[in-house]
């Protein structure tokens, strides 16, 4: 079975070492699309919509240099929602029924980087 969350947060950040107008700092609406695949669990469900939504959240109104280590690049803050996402799913011990997950991080309307990450 594959659940689907999609979640918006607003976020300023900059690029270091970039030649161009994203050096400076700006904001974006950030949209972040979720899937999960995997068997339903002991309490008939695959994953708790609110576990992802809460994390995307936790990204809304900071400075995204601020928040993650490394260059907020689409493809950085991409790796920090499904790393946050995948421990999450650890922690809550529904890893083992999951097969992956696939983060999807849009800049804007048209442009998006995606992630999959294999769980077992």
């Amino acid at each position: 079975m594959i659940v689907k969350t999609e979640e918006t947060f607003d976020a300023s950040h900059h690029l270091e070492n970039y030649k161009g107008k994203c050096s400076e700092k700006h904001g974006h609406r950030w949209k972040v699309g979720v899937r999960v695949k995997g068997n339903i669990g002991e309490d008939d469900m695959v994953v708790d919509f609110g576990t992802i939504k809460n994390i995307v959240r936790e990204l809304d109104h900071c400075d995204l240099n601020e928040k993650i280590n490394l260059n907020p690049t689409a493809e950085n803050i991409c790796n920090y929602l499904a790393f946050k996402i995948e421990k999450k799913l650890w922690e809550e011990e529904r890893a083992p029924y999951i097969d992956w997950i696939c983060v999807k991080v849009f800049e804007s309307p048209e442009s998006y980087v995606e992630k999959y990450e294999w769980i077992r």
